[in-house]
């Protein structure tokens, strides 16, 4: 068949085939064994962030805005004259410096999502929203595998690769207050537009644009994962244009992510329209030079006589780079422990610093972004969902002693979480995942299915890349779009499946004509 020619649109879903939305609870069993949703340390900043917008302009009473507030007001005057010393005469502050700045990079748009949790009273209609995502993308990406007019094959295979996805991460992402469950879904997203765009129907492909698009608002590293894939996709279409690939798909997979910094643009604007001052971007790229050594180097030899911010805290490098980002204390932390005049110089210089080393030191400076990338690979596991007793104290500084009360409660307070079998099982899920791709690959009447692999896979390998040289190599990073791989495969799988039993009775009609 030619790439241009006319394939058949896939079948759309009769109303009783909608039951397998039901299944959606079966993703929600770690939140059933841990009692709760899972929290994470950025957790309250995406709630606060809306919550706060809520009480000054609708009135609400709250306890995530107004006990945080008085929590600060404790901590405020000690921190603030600490750091007065710090901040050199040329570091100018800026109206309301004695305020904490806002950050970009915590999402409004799956701040609202999780904002839920608060109107509801209970953090169970996150959960339940996300796990229906889930489940709802995986019945998507089953209907390019198997025609949805072949009732019981379709609710067999739809049922299989909803429970191989309970042996992976997914579950745990899918019940985590935080974004990570929709970086991977962004990916499947972008995957099927790329592979099956033209037997997609028009609602489908309406679905699943907007599927990455959401991805891409909650989270900036979604947005260049996308952007990533999007321009892998352009560039293999001017290279081989009998690939299959659809100029129209690839567009849109592009503006998926171009949306993420449309919405981060005007989240902005509409912060310093608000405060009369733009929201600060954390340095991620300077935390990372500085704890890869490349970036203190530089700044030992240059700081005599070039003038940067980062220099005046010359003596505490390198920092591991959450530290350097996070960490309160003027001791063993930078961005976080400065004034928020200091902290927007920080955040203003990060571009011109990274370019300053990346010249004079190209080798180094990629060598240590290639050692962080290969770092991020090999980093697997679920700590996350076993609260560390540090982490928790972060919990109970930044959330309503009422819901701390109630986490105290969960299976990830006491530790016993059974993520040691998710672990284990990863490295070889993804192994045979890949030989699975490979094999389809090598057989023509798989190549959508084999597409759809590939297109996952390069989103995986961009998604460990982009966050192990932008951030610090963490296992939350990997596991939280790895499952994408078994769930490419067992599609693969099916599809092969149905193939070989259709081959017998193919025969048999040639036979008998």
């Amino acid at each position: 068949m030619r790439d241009d020619d006319p394939e058949p649109t896939l079948t759309r879903l009769v109303p009783r085939q909608f039951v397998l939305l039901l299944l959606a609870p079966l993703l929600a069993w770690p939140a059933m064994v841990n009692g709760s949703a899972f929290f994470f340390d950025d957790t309250a900043a995406y709630i606060r962030g809306v919550d706060a917008l809520a009480v000054r302009t609708l009135g609400r009473s709250s306890d995530w805005t107004i006990e945080r507030t008085l929590k600060v007001a404790q901590r405020t005057p000690q921190t603030a004259r600490a750091k007065q010393t710090i901040v050199a005469p040329t570091v100018r502050a800026e109206p309301g410096s004695t305020n904490k700045p806002i950050l970009t990079g915590r999402s409004p748009f799956y701040g609202a999502l999780a904002y839920l949790g608060v109107l509801f009273g209970t953090f169970w209609i996150v959960v339940a929203v996300q796990t229906l995502a889930a489940t709802a993308a995986l019945i998507g990406v089953v209907r390019h595998a198997v025609d949805p007019a072949r009732e019981r094959a379709f609710m067999t295979t739809a049922v299989a690769v909803i429970a191989i996805a309970l042996l992976t991460p997914l579950p745990y992402f899918a019940c985590m207050l935080m974004p990570d469950i929709f970086a991977g879904l962004a990916i499947l997203a972008a995957a099927v537009l790329l592979s099956g765009w033209r037997r997609e129907t028009p609602a489908g492909r309406v679905g699943w644009v907007a599927l990455a698009g959401y991805g891409a608002l909650t989270h900036s590293a979604t947005t260049l994962i996308l952007l990533a894939i999007a321009g892998s996709a352009g560039l293999l279409l001017l290279v081989r244009r009998r690939i299959g690939l659809h100029p129209r798909a690839i567009a849109l997979v592009a503006a998926a992510g171009l949306l993420g910094l449309v919405g981060d643009t005007s989240f902005g604007i509409a912060i310093e329209r608000a405060t009369g001052a733009p929201p600060i971007r954390p340095p991620f790229l300077t935390a990372r030079l500085t704890a890869d050594g490349v970036g203190t180097d530089y700044a030992r030899a240059h700081c005599a006589t070039e003038h940067w911010v980062i220099c005046r805290h010359l003596d505490q490098l390198p920092l591991h780079s959450d530290s350097f980002l996070w960490s309160g204390d003027p001791a063993t932390g930078v961005f976080t422990a400065a004034s928020p005049a200091e902290a927007r110089a920080l955040s203003d210089e990060q571009m011109r610093f990274v370019f300053a080393v990346l010249r004079d030191r190209p080798v180094a400076t990629l060598g240590a972004s290639l050692n962080a990338m290969g770092e991020q690979f090999t980093q697997v596991g679920l700590p996350e969902f076993r609260y560390a007793s540090a982490e928790f104290q972060n919990f109970e500084r930044k959330i309503p002693s009422s819901v701390v009360a109630q986490l105290r409660t969960t299976a990830a307070f006491r530790g016993t979480m059974p993520i040691d079998l998710i672990g284990a099982l990863t490295w070889p899920l993804l192994l045979a995942s890949v030989m699975v791709i490979g094999w389809a690959a090598r057989r023509a009447d798989l190549r959508e299915q084999a597409l759809l692999g590939a297109w996952t896979l390069l989103g995986w390998i961009a998604n460990v890349a982009i966050c192990g040289a932008l951030s610090t190599p963490h296992e939350r990073y990997n596991m939280r779009v790895i499952w994408l791989l078994p769930i490419a495969a067992s599609v693969i799988v099916a599809r092969a499946v149905i193939i070989q039993r259709r081959a017998p009775i193919a025969r048999n009609l040639a036979i008998g004509s």
